[in-house]
């Protein structure tokens, strides 16, 4: 095979091909590197079209590589001969991109096979950042349901019941196919209104339904090309704005005596059903204690069963007592301290912490106007929660740290008098985020009573407590890899008690 083949060869690659000698010092040691081929792809992307740089070392060229993480592998792969690939963000003279490179030895020289993925990394930000805004957009606009589909109109992204204006009473999961779920009639009506969206044009609509009116805006979504990849279907409830405002005041003083009575209720019915159950339990241990050797083992089963249901029973009446306490603040705002509060929670949760051997990492917390009982069990609930859904042969470590809010949370936070931003992190079994509509609702579990006890009110109680507190919690979390809850909350309150 020829020189001039080979030189060919290398000119045909689109890649960047770059061959060095080492220089050495007196001890043999590499200080530099120098350049004996290059191709012009390699100078078109290292900026060097113009130059000759053949004859001249690395460290002459590019200077701010001395020291570098890329340089000290260079001369690792020349003395161990065992290649590499990576990654790496270069900006000096005239160059600011990242480059994917792999280099080996050949015979006593490195060679380095390279290519610019500058716009693949800025395509992987903007990726990051539009995702960031659609969690976003998702926690700023609670009371909107939405849905993106594609041009065959399957199912992207959906949050909550987002086609109830079209008869469709269900949440459509990731993957679902509108012609799958909607009757003819309403699947062309949509489907039209998405025709309109790919040809850049936006459709809002007002639908009425059943005692209500629904807003359904259908907006083009875009790519980085700006061609519209899919139609984002945005339903929202506006049949209150539509009443008077003595209906409206009306409402609302029906809906508050209707808050009332509803704790009322709970915490009657709850209290009243204790007694009952207490001789249920009381009797069925003197049944299993007198009479259990008169007993088969499908009756003595039977009792176990029994008892375990009255235990099931007492632990969701206790929690039901707890969820209806914590309906209004009782006590009023005082200044809380945080880092004392949290001291308070943990030795209060000593053992459970020692038995598990968790480790509860805090941070620097701020002073907030609160209500210390409900705070406390706030945080008591969390802290729990992430001992109890850890992962098997994982000690749990729990992170309690405040910042100020980012700046996505700013604008939808902009009323709170000064709020600032609590997370509670775990490294426990975590969930998947389809499920964060759905874990602050009342007896709501993600996993089975075997594998984990509950009634699922805690997270409940939770989201209570911190809209007591005019703030708002949410969740992030993937599988396996733990949970992060976050709450947004006032420094001081505004609301007359």
């Amino acid at each position: 095979m020829s020189e001039a083949f080979l030189s060919d060869l290398l000119e045909a690659i689109e890649n960047g091909i770059l061959v060095f000698s080492p220089v050495r010092n007196q001890q043999g040691e590499i200080i530099d590197f120098k350049y004996e081929q290059a191709n012009r792809s390699a100078l078109r992307l290292i900026n060097q079209q113009n130059q000759q740089i053949i004859g001249k070392t690395l460290l002459t060229v590019f200077p701010t590589l001395k020291g570098s993480e890329i340089f000290k592998r260079y001369v690792r792969v020349l003395e161990s001969g065992e290649g590499f690939r990576s990654e790496f963000h270069y900006q000096d003279g005239g160059l600011n991109t990242w480059f994917r490179d792999h280099a080996f030895r050949l015979g006593t020289n490195l060679v380095v096979q390279f290519t610019d993925i500058g716009e693949y990394k800025q395509l992987l930000e903007e990726k990051a950042r539009n995702e960031g805004l659609y969690q976003a957009l998702v926690r700023a606009l609670p009371n909107l349901d939405l849905i993106l589909v594609d041009r065959q109109l399957n199912v992207q992204i959906s949050k909550g019941n987002p086609l109830k204006a079209f008869g469709l009473d269900s949440t459509l999961e990731t993957g679902t196919n509108l012609r799958d779920k909607l009757e003819p009639s309403e699947l062309s009506d949509i489907r039209n209104n998405c025709k309109k969206n790919f040809k850049q044009e936006t459709v809002r609509r007002e639908i009425t339904g059943d005692n209500t009116i629904y807003r359904v805006s259908f907006v083009p979504v875009y790519e980085h090309t700006s061609t519209v990849f899919g139609s984002l279907i945005v339903t929202e409830d506006i049949g209150v704005f539509s009443l008077s405002e003595d209906e409206l005041r009306n409402k609302l003083y029906a809906l508050e005596s209707t808050q009332e009575s509803l704790e009322q209720f709970a915490y009657v019915a709850s209290h009243d059903l204790q007694e009952p159950l207490r001789k249920i339990r009381a009797f069925g241990d003197r049944i299993t204690t007198r009479y259990a050797n008169q007993l088969d083992d499908t009756g003595q089963d039977y009792f176990a069963r029994m008892q375990n249901a009255a235990q099931r029973m007492q632990v969701l009446i206790d929690d039901l007592l707890k969820y209806s306490r914590v309906g209004r603040i009782q006590n009023g705002f005082e200044e809380i301290d945080l880092n004392q509060l949290i001291d308070e929670v943990l030795a209060d949760m000593e053992t459970s912490i020692e038995e598990s051997a968790a480790t509860v990492e805090v941070g620097e917390l701020p002073t907030l106007e609160g209500e210390a009982t409900q705070l406390r069990q706030l945080f008591q609930n969390l802290i729990s929660n992430a001992i109890k859904f850890r992962r098997e042969g994982v000690a749990p470590h729990i992170k309690i740290t405040s910042r100020e809010l980012s700046a996505d949370l700013v604008g939808s936070h902009n009323q709170l008098n000064n709020p600032r931003e609590v997370i509670v992190q775990d490294n426990g079994i975590g969930f998947e985020e389809k499920y964060l509509d759905r874990i602050f609702n009342i007896f709501q579990r993600l996993h089975g009573r075997n594998s984990y006890p509950g009634t699922g009110i805690g997270l409940a109680i939770c989201r209570k407590i911190i809209d007591n507190h005019q703030g708002d919690i949410f969740a992030t979390s993937e599988v396996g890899k733990g949970a992060s809850f976050h709450m947004v909350l006032p420094l001081q309150q505004t609301m007359q008690l």
